[in-house]
């Protein structure tokens, strides 16, 4: 019998993980809440997995339970790779500052992106994310492109890729250290436009009760994967990335987007 790190219980016909703040027991994979995991050595066949809330891909649900689609994704891999895991649900700065820094450690759901490639090695697609710039529905903010930002006050989340992505195109960015935030600072006419993910932006103006969020434009195309430190076994990632593409070829993986998104409320195609 094994000796679990942490404990973790799915609920039937479900793959998401419960206990953010308690642990539960199933045989299989352990998961640990954040703060209770301790700076305890990985064993083999194990991971530390880091996450951030990024709805729909990874959150906290008002139940306490931990889901989304990169969730249950990410579950169902590390069953079939016979890989426990460890999971700390942190600020993104230190999710992913951790996955830099410790071997056995990775981070979700993290875009891939040139200057990342070769800091990681990466376990992916595990979805799929279009960047957008929004603002609110009857406001009289009209642009189409990333230079007519230039005449609007902009807003994101510091440290994510959709900031840096205009940051490095000269667009200044007001930054907040949590996405969510961005909705109250659209609605309380400190930025004019949010720059976020196509299901991010319009989940957290949902929550925040500021009204809906018109579309203005689409400007990048983007997938977000594991992204694990570069001395982490390649055997346990390479067991992992079989079952994805597995999971991809069957439709096991469309079908857990699809119950994820109708679960919220959001439109897919």
């Amino acid at each position: 019998m094994r000796r679990f790190l942490g404990r973790v219980d799915r609920f039937p016909g479900q793959g998401y993980v419960k206990g953010i703040t308690t642990q539960i027991e199933r045989s299989g994979i352990g998961w640990l809440a954040a703060g209770l995991l301790a700076a305890a050595p990985v064993a083999a066949d194990s991971l530390v997995l880091t996450t951030a809330s990024y709805p729909p891909f990874n959150f906290q649900a008002e139940s306490g339970e931990l889901d989304g689609i990169s969730v249950r994704v990410l579950d169902a891999l590390l069953e079939a790779a016979e890989v426990e895991a460890d999971i700390r649900m942190l600020p993104w700065r230190r999710a992913h500052a951790e996955a830099r820094a410790q071997a056995g450690t990775c981070v979700f759901s993290t875009t891939r992106t040139a200057e990342r490639e070769d800091r990681f090695a990466w376990v992916g697609p595990l979805v799929a994310n279009q960047w957008h710039a929004f603002a609110l529905e009857g406001s009289d903010v009209d642009a189409d492109s990333l230079e007519a930002l230039q005449h609007y006050r902009v807003g994101g989340q510091r440290d994510d890729a959709v900031t840096l992505f205009l940051q490095d195109r000269g667009i200044a960015v007001d930054v907040a250290p949590d996405d969510r935030l961005n909705a109250r600072k659209l609605a309380a006419d400190r930025i004019d436009v949010w720059v976020s993910g196509e299901y991010l932006a319009p989940w957290y103006a949902r929550q925040e009760g500021v009204g809906e969020l018109r579309s203005l434009f689409a400007f990048h195309d983007t997938v977000m994967s594991l992204a694990c430190h570069p001395e982490t076994d390649r055997t346990l990632l390479d067991r992992m990335q079989e079952e994805l593409d597995a999971m991809r070829s069957d439709g096991r993986h469309a079908a857990i987007v699809r119950e994820v998104l109708d679960s919220n409320g959001e439109a897919h195609e």
